[in-house]
């Protein structure tokens, strides 16, 4: 008689190929979705009832509570902001700007700011605010 030996188990084991690929495209995933999520300007913006939550614009301008002015998140001296306005302008056809101001700006300071987007150019100036939560 032939002795074919004991039956020997085989090892099982549990694939982890699906389960790495998913956790990667979660990653990717969240790691993209992160980089719009907010501007990377630290500005405490002030709130409002009305506020419409929309897409992050193209033309950001924002002041930071140091009255600093940054567009798209650079920071522009004060001096430069109407040239640099026009040249950004120059080159879209939409002609909107977004302005977030830190709520402790001072509304002289915003005014000026707004006043010399519209001289170098701009035809639509949106002051972004955050939701309120409901009362």
């Amino acid at each position: 008689m032939i002795d074919f030996g004991e039956n020997m188990p085989e090892k099982k084991h549990i694939d982890m190929t699906p389960m790495i690929d998913i956790v990667f495209q979660l990653l990717i995933f969240f790691l993209l979705t992160s980089i719009y999520a907010k501007p990377v300007l630290p500005v405490s913006l002030p709130e409002a009832a009305s506020a419409v939550v929309s897409e992050e614009p193209e033309l950001t301008v924002s002041i930071n509570s140091s009255r600093q002015i940054f567009m798209n998140n650079r920071p522009i001296p004060d001096n430069r902001f109407r040239s640099e306005i026009e040249s950004a302008l120059e080159i879209r056809k939409d002609k909107s700007i977004h302005l977030m101001a830190d709520k402790t700006v001072d509304f002289g300071r915003v005014i000026d700011i707004m006043d010399r987007a519209k001289q170098a150019g701009a035809e639509d100036i949106s002051v972004v605010t955050e939701k309120r939560d409901a009362e």
